[in-house]
């Protein structure tokens, strides 16, 4: 089976947000991936100022910058569409959001819910919350980049592509958060999913 997917992961506020469109491809129980298309967006000095301040936030400043935040992640996919020509080609979009907080058990910014209504497309987000609720931490990826033959010189774009990847697992509903690297109490399926579109 193909699957195709948007990966969508933050890196810095000075590097910016990484948008990777991917192909997954699983072949006699092994997955093999190859990057379609991949951009890099460097945050304005107004988003730049809004996320480093987020963690001062009233509880209503934050949700409503939750939403803006899902505003401007769906605008900035339906960019990366357009410039490739990918509608109709994408089947999923996954993203972690900016990571605030704790490291070990960070928030993460951005809605879901919003994003799929911009693009029309379903959206997996929060992946890490059930394997918190299990005693995990949140760690590397080193399963998921087994899975897929991820080596060290993909760093760039990695994290696009294992946060596409671990969409995908939730949509097949398989584990995708792994205990023996959290710690949890037991693998998780993680993943908060948004469909985007009518039934």
């Amino acid at each position: 089976m193909v699957y195709r997917a948007i990966g969508l992961a933050d890196d810095t506020l000075s590097a910016g947000l990484n948008i990777t469109f991917t192909e997954f491809q699983e072949q006699a129980g092994k997955w093999i991936y190859e990057v379609l298309q991949t951009e890099h967006f460097i945050y304005e000095e107004n988003w730049k100022n809004r996320l480093a301040d987020a963690a001062n936030l009233s509880i209503q400043d934050f949700q409503l910058l939750q939403m803006k935040y899902g505003e401007y992640l769906g605008q900035q996919i339906n960019k990366f569409m357009e410039q490739y020509q990918l509608h109709y080609k994408v089947a999923l979009i996954a993203f972690e959001g900016y990571s605030i907080l704790s490291a070990k058990s960070p928030v993460q910014l951005g809605d879901g819910a919003i994003i799929a209504s911009i693009t029309q497309l379903p959206v997996i987000n929060n992946f890490y919350s059930i394997d918190i609720a299990l005693g995990g931490q949140r760690t590397d990826y080193k399963v998921l980049k087994e899975k897929l033959g991820l080596g060290s010189s993909d760093d760039v774009i990695s994290n696009t592509i294992i946060v596409a990847f671990m969409g995908i697992l939730r949509w097949r509903q398989e584990y995708n958060v792994f205990a023996a690297e959290t710690g949890a109490s037991r693998n998780s399926i993680g993943g908060a999913l948004w469909t985007g579109q009518d039934a």
